[in-house]
């Protein structure tokens, strides 16, 4: 087996064991779905896990993170490294070296830099328009203040600063305003508005989707129903959950999913070295062009 692969299966298992213990549910997401269905493990070109949980049960996850991952593991979210991207949590091996070039171009020193896991929440959809309308406000609200902190933090500590997100600075100027003023904001509470949020409707609605990583996108958003019931099947030398209805949720998200079509699937890794920790990493040797 490709030995990225092997790490991440391992990562995947002690997730599996702490979701075993606590009684929580989780499901193949996204080519890991796809790959679990039609390959029966990863699709031959990926690179990743992808995993979804039910808003309430990642909440859970995220009050367990530091309690039930310690070394080498370590699950990377806002309540525990504070320059976490907000769309995901990551379930990472801190005794490896593994990180994309968003990371490399994005985030600080001291960030974990380990192979990882993905972890996405799944939240519920508004049945109305209206509300629909108020979710996406506000969620795109606080995703561009959080991402506009980032511009200006990058600014601050001489990194290179994202373009995209530079053009998010005056939404966070007003972010602050709302604070009354930059010394009161706090990027962990900003996080946890955007997660709240997503996290609107608390009642049973006919749709979830993956509001925190794409805001009601017509393909990522599908029937609950489809997800009340799992299925346990192979992957590579282990198991996933999968949703029951996995072929209506792949078509949602692929279209003809049964027709393997390269692409999409990899990350954009900037390096990966199983042998060495990601503190002891040489950046140097990281040869990305400005982005």
């Amino acid at each position: 087996m490709n030995p990225l692969w092997e790490v991440q299966i391992d990562l995947m298992e002690k997730f599996k064991a702490v979701c075993k213990k606590h009684g929580l549910k989780y499901y193949a997401a996204y080519g890991t779905l796809l790959g679990a269905v039609r390959h029966k493990g990863f699709i031959p070109w990926d690179d990743d896990i992808d995993l979804f949980m039910m808003w309430p049960d990642y909440k859970k996850m995220l009050e367990l993170s530091s309690i039930e991952f310690s070394y080498p593991y370590f699950f990377q979210c806002h309540l525990t490294e504070k320059n976490a991207m907000p769309s995901a949590a990551r379930l990472r091996r801190s005794d490896t070296t593994g990180f994309t070039v968003w990371e490399y171009n994005n985030v600080g020193s001291e960030y974990d830099k380990g192979v990882f896991i993905d972890i996405y929440p799944l939240f519920n959809v508004p049945d109305s328009q209206a509300l629909k309308k108020k979710l996406k406000d506000d969620v795109i609200f606080y995703y561009e203040s959080i991402h506009g902190y980032d511009a200006v933090n990058q600014k601050r500590n001489g990194l290179r600063v994202n373009k995209k997100y530079e053009k998010y600075i005056p939404t966070y100027e007003a972010y602050c305003e709302m604070c009354g003023g930059e010394d009161k904001v706090d990027i962990v509470q900003m996080k946890e508005l955007y997660y709240e949020a997503c996290a609107m409707v608390k009642t049973k609605t006919d749709m979830i989707g993956a509001t925190s990583n794409l805001c009601l996108h017509v393909n990522n958003m599908w029937k609950a129903e489809w997800f009340e019931e799992q299925l346990v099947v192979p992957f590579e030398n282990t198991e996933i959950c999968i949703p029951k209805e996995y072929d209506k949720v792949l078509e949602v998200m692929y279209g003809d999913w049964r027709t393997p079509v390269r692409g999409g699937a990899e990350h954009e890794f900037a390096a990966v070295d199983l042998g060495i920790p990601w503190r002891q990493f040489d950046m140097s040797l990281v040869k990305i062009p400005n982005t």
